[in-house]
């Protein structure tokens, strides 16, 4: 009988699966590139607990825009770590303006921001956050977005590598 019983707690063992986390969040930063400005800025978020909305975190990393690929990689990699879960505090600005990424640009005003820096939006693709989606969407008429896909676990300097080939794309509007 003791047999049988240490058979079942082997059993029970083998099929045993870790509890799913209370809350389960998509990581993401945004990576804005400006070459008029030749810089780079990456924007880590937090997300709103009650609300679900997310909003830029306090400090971004600011990078020089030829700067190597690795270290575009490991930036992305160190601020999308950075995510948290955090209350919106009502005393910082809900405007446009109030953008982190914005007060460490080159610009003097959103619209001069929203025309001279590119956004590149890399967000886990499951709440595993095991594989990136980038996603970047371009300022023409025809707002075509340009997506791809890569493991988290990629070497640094490839991710800086997709995330510049997906900036300097050839991709312009036709008439």
């Amino acid at each position: 009988v003791h047999f049988q019983e240490y058979l079942n707690m082997k059993i029970k063992s083998i099929t045993f699966s870790p509890q799913e986390p209370k809350l389960k969040i998509i990581k993401n930063v945004f990576v804005y590139i400006s070459e008029k400005h030749e810089q780079i800025i990456v924007t880590p978020f937090y997300k709103e607990p009650n609300q679900g909305y997310r909003y830029s975190q306090e400090e971004c990393e600011v990078l020089k825009i030829d700067s190597s690929y690795d270290l575009i990689g490991e930036a992305i990699k160190r601020n999308i770590q950075k995510f948290d879960i955090k209350e919106y505090d009502a005393k910082r600005s809900s405007k446009k303006d109030g953008y982190t990424a914005f007060h460490v640009s080159k610009e003097k005003s959103m619209r001069g921001f929203e025309k001279n820096y590119t956004l590149i939006d890399v967000s886990g693709l499951t709440d595993r956050n095991n594989t990136f989606r980038i996603q970047t969407r371009l300022g023409f008429i025809n707002r075509l977005e340009i997506t791809s896909t890569i493991s988290a676990h990629c070497d640094n300097a490839e991710l800086g590598k997709l995330v510049m080939k997906m900036f300097n794309s050839e991709i312009v509007e036709r008439k």
